[in-house]
């Protein structure tokens, strides 16, 4: 195969990551030439192999709702969703349930309405129901949140949480970036091709139309539409040529520290895990491998977020402050819990919008298409919308407003409206990334 053809392609993706991947699935199984070309050495080596991998269900919206229960049910028949046969190894939903606890700001409610409306089940439990499935909680309103160095953290609580929301078919994926290489896989099987270790420097336009992309090496590579796909360096892309111009809705890229404490000893989370959302706190924990837990903060405390301007420059390891604060919340909720000296955790950079709700569209410039701010929240929906970027992609070459067009989800031919996920949509308020 000559130069000239491997640098071309129907559609060029920038980011492998898990919505890359999956994108690139989606595309090739239709008929689609794809190259995917990414800066890593490896498949899901950026933002999505720093996700929690959680597989939830509950949304502050009916749409995103649907849309992660749709996925669910990708999650659940993995392998045959991919085409993998025996031998290939593949990543594994285990479900552990979703427990959302009632901190009293509303999201309880919002959610539970959003659950209704999608026709997602779930179940609602009083303080007795929660206390009896998991009795090494103490579920004390501690909150509102505060820092661990203020005398109020310590001070005794005397008021009881009401309830929470529970969904028992959530879950996690406790190797993100497996996933993202099965994706990968079966998208190569399609015909798909892939470079790795190759960095786009620039986004190549032709007057108003997007015509390409070339790497650090100097290579240019040619296609009919280009998706950026790129995590938390897709805005710096977008953004060089003037794509982002007619955005309203603004992105940031978050520091997220992910931290690892083992369970009290007596305590088999095999059995007796769950993933945790607990507003009261600011924390978000899953059982992880090895009897531990896995997680960090629920993103909601604009004053606890670190935002990164350069997406290069940031530090990878667990620092003391995150560490502390996320341990001692937690063994706050869990009294025998005992917090190991050692610090050890994952450390990522997420994409994600103001509104915590992920951009799916094309830009000012024909041809040219984004996956964004998706860290942290989507990828749990991440089977599906390889599809949904497919519909939009598809729809908009053909010179219509994939917004005015419903997407039907394979799965249940469910019909979804893109114009939620649409760059020029108003910033929700109120939404929480849950």
């Amino acid at each position: 195969m000559g130069t000239e053809v491997e640098n071309r392609a129907d559609v060029l993706i920038v980011g492998a990551g898990v919505i890359g991947a999956s994108a690139a699935f989606a595309l090739a199984k239709a008929g689609h030439d794809v190259l995917v070309v990414d800066r890593n050495s490896g498949v899901g080596d950026g933002s999505t192999g720093s996700s929690a991998g959680i597989i939830r269900v509950h949304a502050s919206d009916a749409q995103s709702s649907a849309l992660a229960a749709d996925a669910l049910a990708v999650w659940n028949n993995w392998r045959d969703f991919l085409g993998a046969d025996s031998t290939e190894e593949v990543a594994r939903f285990v479900r552990c349930g979703s427990l959302i606890l009632d901190a009293g700001t509303g999201f309880v409610d919002r959610a539970a309405a959003a659950m209704r409306a999608a026709e997602v089940s779930f179940e609602e439990w009083s303080l007795d129901e929660m206390s009896g499935h998991f009795p090494y909680f103490d579920f004390h309103r501690f909150g509102p949140p505060r820092p661990v160095d203020d005398d109020e953290f310590w001070s005794e609580p005397t008021e009881l949480l009401p309830g929470a929301l529970y969904t028992a078919q959530s879950g996690y994926v406790g190797d993100p970036t497996l996933a993202a290489v099965n994706l990968m896989h079966a998208a190569q099987r399609e015909g798909a091709r892939l470079r790795r270790s190759a960095p786009v420097v620039r986004i190549d336009l032709e007057g108003a139309r997007a015509v390409g992309a070339t790497l650090a090496d100097g290579s240019r590579l040619r296609a009919e539409a280009v998706l950026v796909a790129a995590g938390p360096h897709t805005d710096s892309l977008v953004t060089a040529i003037g794509g982002t111009s007619d955005f309203r809705v603004r992105t940031r890229r978050i520091r997220e520290e992910l931290v690892h404490v083992p369970a009290p000893a007596g305590l088999d989370l095999a059995l007796q895990g769950v993933h945790l959302v607990d507003g009261d706190l600011n924390i978000n924990f899953r059982p992880e491998l090895g009897n531990a837990f896995l997680g960090g903060s629920n993103g909601d405390l604009v004053e606890e977020q670190t935002v990164i301007e350069d997406p290069d420059e940031f530090n990878p390891l667990v620092t003391a402050d995150v560490w502390e604060r996320t341990t001692l919340r937690l063994a706050r909720r869990i009294p025998a819990l005992g917090v190991p000296r050692a610090r050890t955790g994952v450390v990522g950079l997420y994409d994600a919008a103001e509104d915590w709700l992920p951009i799916y569209d094309r830009t000012c410039f024909d041809g040219l298409f984004v996956a964004m701010a998706t860290s942290g929240t989507q990828f749990k929906t991440a089977p599906i919308v390889g599809e949904l970027l497919r519909h939009v992609i598809e729809t908009e070459l053909d010179g219509r407003d994939h917004t005015a067009e419903p997407f039907l989800a394979p799965t249940s031919g469910r019909s979804y409206s893109t114009a939620q996920f649409s760059r020029l949509r108003d910033p929700r308020k109120g939404q929480l990334r849950g």
